[in-house]
This record gives C-alpha cells, sequence and structure tokens, in this order.
C-alpha cells in the first residue's frame, strides 16, 4: 500500500511539472506546448543542402501510393488514372456540397504525407466535401513540364461531372504554389474559374525565400529551396508564372483564402501574393499564425487544428 501511495505521489509530481511547464510555455512563449515540441521536431527533417542531394539521388518510382493504414475517410475512395497520372478520389456527401481539388506540398519532391491524408479525411468528414488527391508527377525523374498537364486534364474532366462552382482547389506549400499556378492557367484558358482557393504557406516563387526569417524556421532553408525551383522549372523562367505564379496576373482569379505562419522563410513571399490580390480587386484573406510554422494548418498542433476547423467552414458555406 506504501509503495502505491509513493508511486502515486510521484506521478502527481510528475503531472504537476509537467502542467507547469505547459502553462510557461503558453505564458512566456504565446504557442501551445504542442506547437513549441512540433517546432523543435521538424528541425531533425529540414530541408536543407543535405536533403536536396539525397533527394536528387533518390530515382525511386513515385507514381503510386498508397493512403496509410488506419486513415479512414468517411465515404469510399476510389482510385484511377489521369493521363498516367494516380487520382483518390471520394464523393461529396451530396450535391449541396463542394468537391476539393488538393495538390499536397512536399516541394515537388516529396509524395503525401500521413498529415495530409488525415486533414483530407478530416475535411471530407466534418464538410461533407468531395475529395480529389493527384498524385502528380514529382522530382527528381519529372518536372512542371510533366506535372502541369495532367493536372489541367483532370481539372477539364472534372468539369465534367461538377458545375465549376462547386470546386475548390486547395493545396499546401509547393501544392499551394501548383494551385496558384493552376488557377492563372485556367483563367488564361478561358475555363470555367473553381469556386474558391486556398492556399497554405504556398510556396510563390521558386527562387524566394526571407532570409531574415530563416533564424526562426529550422524546417525550410533558403539556400536549398532555390535548388529544388531550379529543378522543378527544369529551363524555364524563374519567374514565369508556371512555376512562379507570384509573378502572375492575379486579376480575376476567384475569392482566396491564405494561410501563412510569421516563422516560415516563405511568409514574405505570402505576403507580397496577397497585397497583388487585393490590388487586383481579387476577394482574398489572408490569415497570420503568429509564430506558426511552415504549413502549420496542416500540423498536429491546437493552432493548426483550429486552422483546419475554419477551413472546414470556408468549405461547408456553400
Amino acid at each position: 500500500m506504501k509503495s502505491l501511495k509513493k508511486l502515486l505521489w510521484t506521478l502527481a509530481g510528475i503531472a504537476a511539472v509537467l502542467l507547469l511547464v505547459c502553462v510557461g510555455i503558453k505564458l512566456f512563449d504565446g504557442r501551445s506546448p504542442q506547437a513549441f515540441f512540433v517546432h523543435k521536431v521538424i528541425g531533425f527533417r529540414a530541408l536543407d543542402m543535405k536533403k536536396y542531394e539525397a533527394d536528387k539521388a533518390d530515382l525511386s518510382d513515385k507514381g503510386t501510393v498508397e493512403i496509410p493504414a488506419g486513415i479512414k475517410f468517411p465515404r469510399p475512395m476510389r482510385e484511377y488514372r489521369v493521363n498516367g497520372m494516380q487520382v483518390f478520389e471520394a464523393d461529396p456527401a451530396d450535391h449541396t456540397k463542394p468537391v476539393l481539388l488538393y495538390l499536397h506540398g512536399g516541394g515537388y519532391c516529396h509524395n503525401f504525407a500521413k498529415q495530409h491524408w488525415k486533414t483530407l479525411a478530416e475535411w471530407a468528414d466534418v464538410a461533407g466535401c468531395g475529395i480529389v488527391a493527384p498524385n502528380y508527377p514529382l522530382l527528381p525523374l519529372h518536372t512542371a513540364k510533366d506535372a502541369h498537364p495532367p493536372v489541367l486534364v483532370l481539372y477539364q474532366e472534372l468539369l465534367q461531372r461538377y458545375p465549376a462552382g462547386r470546386i475548390v482547389i486547395a493545396g499546401d506549400s509547393a501544392g499551394g504554389g501548383f494551385t496558384l499556378a493552376l488557377a492563372q492557367e485556367i483563367r488564361d484558358l478561358s475555363m470555367g474559374l473553381p469556386r474558391h482557393l486556398i492556399l497554405i504557406a504556398p510556396w510563390v516563387d521558386i527562387l524566394g525565400g526571407d532570409a531574415s526569417i530563416q533564424k526562426h524556421d529550422n524546417w525550410l532553408t533558403v539556400e536549398a529551396l532555390p535548388k529544388f525551383g531550379l529543378d522543378w522549372a527544369d529551363g524555364i523562367d524563374p519567374k514565369d508564372p508556371i512555376v512562379s505564379p507570384l509573378y502572375g496576373s492575379m486579376h480575376g482569379l476567384p475569392p482566396t483564402d491564405i494561410y501563412a505562419g510569421t516563422w516560415d522563410v516563405l511568409y514574405t513571399d505570402v505576403v507580397k501574393t496577397y497585397d497583388k490580390m487585393k490590388a487586383a480587386s481579387v476577394e482574398a484573406r489572408l490569415h497570420v499564425g503568429e509564430k506558426m510554422d511552415h504549413v502549420y494548418p496542416v500540423l498536429p498542433t491546437p493552432e493548426g487544428k483550429a486552422a483546419r476547423k475554419e477551413i472546414a467552414k470556408i468549405l461547408s458555406v456553400w
């Protein structure tokens, strides 16, 4: 009995210390304890020059992926191919719900992360939206020249099944830049524009990145980003909107919600994009996460959960 009491007192003491640490982090840092620790953890997978060299040497086939075990969508997810590109799709809950075409991030080099699938399943459940998730061609075997055509064909095929007013295009990081470039391309081709764009920490300038923020960003590096970007462009002018949509026209784009953390080296370029959209009379909203990391809305933190809930509301208001 005494040993049990001693154990309970020990556990209570540990819990009290942890509680004090968490409260201290929130009071003195401003972030949730989860955001504080996630920030530390992502530093171990920094997109630096060492990572760039390793990724460039990885010649494995990325054209086929599987949804991780344990990820459950509220409606069946089917798989098919468009011009050889793998696509995952789940129907909307009913004819009043939107269809979300989502372009994942990963430096144009990495496939879907597990958190992408968790986020998409969450939105499919909470917002009732359909999900269309293409596994678009990636570096180092493929470039923007290979990725844009099949994604554009996929959008054309969606227009045959859904009115443009039911389609939302969204993406994070590289996928966010891809989303904006795709929307500009759709507009220039006089195709039906999607109802809404959602850009999560979009990479809008392949040579961009704010070095003054590097001390806070332990995930992306301004040294390696242009390397990935130039490989993706593969000879295309780095300021061509197809790879750097910051330099494209924003006129006539649909309403857009943009999410960015201030501890992301892409933050300054994101703000420039927002300002350019407003100057072009686009109905744009910028959601800023103070002291938040790159793509914070998809991270497993209270701040990320709040952003995902807000995005679910955007997808639900129809």
